[in-house]
């Protein structure tokens, strides 16, 4: 999707009064040796070069201290000094940290499927009027985008309302990183990273 259409649809959505949040915050699920390693393996995988990863996010928090930006002592109380959790220091706030950000999700696919049955897109006439010399912009290019997004949220596809992914695995399924887990439970980590898109 070019940058030129996710603007029409932002400016379509603002019109609508539809929310629009241009940074959220990712938990991502890291194995590594150390708090300092996961941070590397963070600053080093998620990048702004000519091929960015994640490509939906323009930017991300600051890179010359922690990840997490605005949202910085995110595990505050238990860890203070850096914005990273090893999973077995404290088992319950990772827990309430991950059922929280999935809840975002979850929130977003249910919002998302709101929008979409109040477009009253017909999918079977969308097909059969299908013209790819037609650029569907306006209520029908609204109703596919949102179509989009929820595919994307139920197929585990990264994207800006992910709420938590496997760095690792690279997918927003918990699958991986619950076998690790049991695995290798000290090298689970967990880091915060503030992504503007």
């Amino acid at each position: 999707m070019t940058k030129s259409f996710v603007c029409v649809l932002l400016r379509q959505a603002k019109q609508k009064g539809e929310k629009v949040k241009m940074h959220s915050c990712q938990i991502m699920l890291i194995e590594a040796d150390s708090a300092e390693d996961a941070l590397d393996y963070a600053k080093s995988t998620i990048t702004y070069s000519e091929t960015p990863y994640p490509a939906w996010s323009d930017w991300h928090g600051g890179l010359g201290e922690g990840l997490a930006g605005r949202w910085s002592g995110l595990f505050e109380g238990w860890e203070e000094t850096r914005d990273v959790l090893q999973y077995i220091e404290n088992p319950t706030l990772a827990e309430d940290i991950i059922k929280e950000f999935i809840g975002y999700r979850t929130g977003e696919m249910k919002y998302l499927l709101e929008l979409i049955e109040k477009s009253g897109i017909d999918l079977e006439k969308a097909v059969d009027e299908y013209d790819p010399n037609d650029n569907p912009f306006g209520d029908k290019g609204m109703s596919l985008y949102y179509l989009k997004r929820l595919s994307e949220l139920l197929s585990n596809v990264w994207n800006s309302n992910t709420g938590v992914y496997d760095l690792k695995e690279h997918t927003a399924s918990l699958e991986y990183f619950r076998n690790r887990i049991i695995e290798n439970p000290r090298k689970q980590y967990l880091v915060p990273i503030d992504f503007h898109h």
